[in-house]
């Protein structure tokens, strides 16, 4: 073999468009989400696209919020923002963290292992739109109506006659209505812009 030939084969070919989305998107998936450090933001249904152009000079990452104003959206962003940056294996890209508003975060787009796992180790219910939020410490599936505002905004608290504990229940009520209808970015709700350029 010449040393030319030699040369390139030690050379890494360059990625192609679909082998570097697969790339990011994988790396992107391991996220954790701040408030369930062992929940990734694909499990909670967070992730919802990335798209390389630009000959994979140019990465967008487009988030779906569970709600507008969340405090932990620009830790999220940041962090998405490494990981695709990994991925790329020192590549000089541009990345942009986008949160979209369609389609609208709900909670059914949590996974099923994650919600059991929300359950059983954060006594956090789930309410989505084919069954009501479960006591997740009874199982009592008629919980009482306590108040809108839980500890963070995307939960409300319940209260479960049957073993007398206050729940907090992920998927308010008025979840839907609350989320906007514009694209946000980072720096919409007080997070550093993040630019230097899933389900």
């Amino acid at each position: 073999m010449s040393e030319g030939r030699s040369t390139a084969a030690m050379e890494a070919a360059p990625m192609s468009t679909a082998a570097m989305e697969a790339a990011i998107l994988e790396a992107v998936s391991t996220v954790c989400d701040p408030e369930y450090p062992e929940i990734t933001i694909a499990q909670l249904g967070i992730l919802e696209r990335v798209s390389v152009s630009d000959g994979g000079s140019t990465i967008r990452i487009e988030l779906v919020p569970t709600m507008l104003g969340c405090p932990a959206l620009d830790v999220i962003a940041t962090d998405v923002s490494a990981a695709a940056r990994s991925a790329c294996m020192g590549s000089d890209v541009s990345v942009d963290v986008v949160f979209v508003a369609d389609p609208v975060w709900t909670p059914d787009r949590i996974a099923p292992g994650a919600r059991k796992f929300m359950a059983s180790e954060y006594s956090v219910a789930v309410r989505s739109s084919q069954s009501a939020a479960t006591c997740p410490i009874c199982g009592n599936t008629s919980l009482e109506h306590r108040s809108d505002f839980g500890p963070t905004p995307c939960r409300s608290v319940e209260w479960c006659p049957s073993c007398r504990n206050p729940i907090e229940v992920v998927g308010r009520v008025d979840l839907p209505a609350a989320m906007g209808a514009a694209p946000i970015s980072p720096a919409a709700m007080g997070a550093a812009p993040i630019s230097s350029a899933f389900a």
